[in-house]
């Protein structure tokens, strides 16, 4: 892991080298082309169900997926060769991103023929579909920017404009399909955003081959860790993994199918407190007690690689062997790192999905705006505030350092939770807050009521501590990654971070319509409390650890 102290730069420094050639403009083009489809998956579509009556419940459900994003390091594997298909020239990364993208416009041309809420299932089967090619194009374009990266310092000026160009996504997508649907209808603006995205191919043209050192070396099939352990034992374990999985798949896929058809038979609220464990368990925690097991049995470090020979050693070369990478560099670590990933983005992903029923319905105290007050508040004045974010929290973390970042992101990604809050409980503490800054009166200058002022600010502070905490997350997870196995251990630490916020959601959807969105946001507060305790110790550990390397 890089320390911070090499990344550290004066802002001049960062300006001067942001957007310098072809590799960093290609890089906004790519991130815009991976955030559209979640944007319009979790954000449009999730708007068009509301206005349909769809139950915050079934909606919940949908956003179930998204744990195509959770679980794309099952197959990160397959893409992690730097062999092109059919002998092109165009390069590896190149032609899979030209693939998933052509598939993800085709699944959002599909999509738009859904006619809710009456094809639920449907809309569901669609939304998985869309979300594993757009998941499986960001393996490819994180191996990418990670393989293209010349430092550390240049990797994360990639990933801070990986995370504009994503977040630029949701203003053009996120608002300009609100307003969109509002004058031409549904159908027509998923269209227009299959057709943007298409655009976004440009990227990909001007996207030069990233750099491959020995390629020989480079995931070449040969097992390096395990290679002194008994070709039995090492099926073994890639067979229980392999089952792990396919159980947990299972487990989601039946539950989200089942809920969405009969929704009175199945109950998220069992399935959070009963079964969700499970899944974390079989998908995350079995494989990684696997893999540390086998470094164990493989304390003879002078070992030869061997050749792979078995479809199983694939398997293990492909899964095993990448996680056994990053357990051996971190150690001990690994436990909180793991903890820290899993919690870290909680707090935003766990109440994405309700993000539109809060602004425009009209139950549970939420806040009935149109979808162009919507338009103008989330996906104009939100995403402005999300860039400004990610530009304030890339040039601190090249200033400060990684961790400092992290842990503010983490902390005011938590709290602002309870503004949202205090909207859903009448606004008494907002009103307080426009009232003695006068930002009511400033916002009234423009035509904005007090109701806008208030979600205006809301969503203005909420998006700029995400867009801090995002950057500051990627260039961490980014920081960890192997370039020998960038598309698989890269997509293997994203997912995790998908992982727990989206399995909550069913839960979270139910809790609103039991209880309200004040007290979803207030538990959500909460449990963001718990990234910034892990932040803080993983900090701390990170600082201990360069000490003790300098005596």
């Amino acid at each position: 892991m890089s320390s911070d102290d090499q990344t550290k730069q004066t802002a001049r420094q960062t300006l001067r080298h942001a957007f310098k050639g072809r590799q960093e403009f290609a890089m906004l083009l790519l991130g815009f082309a991976s955030g559209m489809p979640y944007v319009v998956v979790l954000g449009v579509l999730n708007a068009w169900l509301t206005t349909t009556g769809v139950k915050l419940s079934s909606i919940g459900l949908l956003s179930w997926v998204l744990l195509a994003y959770s679980f794309k390091y099952m197959w990160a594997a397959a893409l992690q060769s730097h062999k092109t298909p059919f002998k092109l020239s165009v390069g590896p990364r190149r032609f899979w991103m030209f693939l998933f993208l052509g598939l993800s416009v085709a699944g959002m041309v599909v999509l738009s023929f859904a006619k809710p809420p009456d094809e639920l299932m449907f809309i569901g089967l669609v939304g998985i579909i869309i979300a594993v090619f757009s998941a499986s194009f960001d393996i490819v374009q994180a191996a990418w920017r990670i393989e293209s990266a010349e430092d550390a310092k240049h990797l994360d000026l990639l990933s801070a404009i990986e995370q504009l160009g994503y977040r630029f996504s949701s203003f053009i997508v996120g608002a300009g399909g609100l307003i969109l649907a509002n004058f031409i209808g549904w159908q027509p603006t998923f269209i227009t955003a299959a057709a943007l995205l298409a655009m976004c191919s440009i990227g990909i043209v001007l996207a030069a081959p990233s750099p491959v050192t020995k390629p020989e070396n480079q995931h070449s099939g040969a097992i390096e860790l395990g290679a002194n352990i008994a070709q039995p034992t090492r099926n073994i374990a890639t067979a229980i993994v392999l089952l792990c999985w396919g159980i947990a798949l299972y487990m989601l896929g039946s539950f989200m199918f089942g809920a969405l058809g009969n929704p009175e038979a199945y109950s998220s609220r069992d399935f959070v407190r009963y079964k969700a464990p499970i899944v974390v368990t079989l998908t995350v925690l079995v494989p990684g007690v696997i893999a540390a097991i086998l470094l164990g049995l493989n304390r003879n470090s002078s070992a030869q690689a061997m050749p792979k020979s078995t479809t199983l050693d694939i398997f293990y070369l492909a899964i095993i062997q990448p996680m056994m990478d990053i357990i051996s560099r971190l150690r001990w670590a690994s436990i909180l790192i793991l903890f820290l990933i899993l919690s870290y983005r909680f707090t935003d992903l766990i109440w994405g999905s309700f993000a539109y029923p809060f602004y425009l319905g009209e139950n549970h105290g939420a806040l009935g705006h149109t979808l162009v007050e919507v338009g103008l508040a989330s996906k104009t004045m939100g995403v402005i505030a999300t860039m400004l974010g990610i530009i304030i929290g890339g040039l601190a973390m090249l200033k400060f350092g990684r961790m400092p970042v992290m842990l503010v992101g983490a902390f005011f990604a938590a709290i602002t939770n309870l503004l949202f809050a205090d909207l859903a409980l009448d606004a008494k503490y907002m009103d307080g807050f426009l009232g003695f800054t006068r930002l009511d009166y400033v916002l009234g200058l423009f035509g904005q009521e007090l109701p806008m002022a208030r979600l205006i600010t809301a969503i203005f502070a909420e998006n700029l501590a995400v867009g801090v905490a995002s950057v500051a997350g990627v260039a961490f997870l980014s920081s960890i990654v192997n370039k020998k196995y960038a598309a698989t251990q890269f997509a293997l630490l994203v997912s995790l971070t998908f992982l727990v916020g989206v399995l909550g959601r069913g839960r979270i959807g139910e809790i609103i319509e039991a209880e309200g969105f004040a007290t979803a946001f207030i538990l959500c507060a909460w449990l963001g409390g718990v990234a910034v305790v892990l932040t803080a110790l993983e900090w701390f550990r990170q600082v201990y650890t360069a000490n003790r390397a300098k005596t």
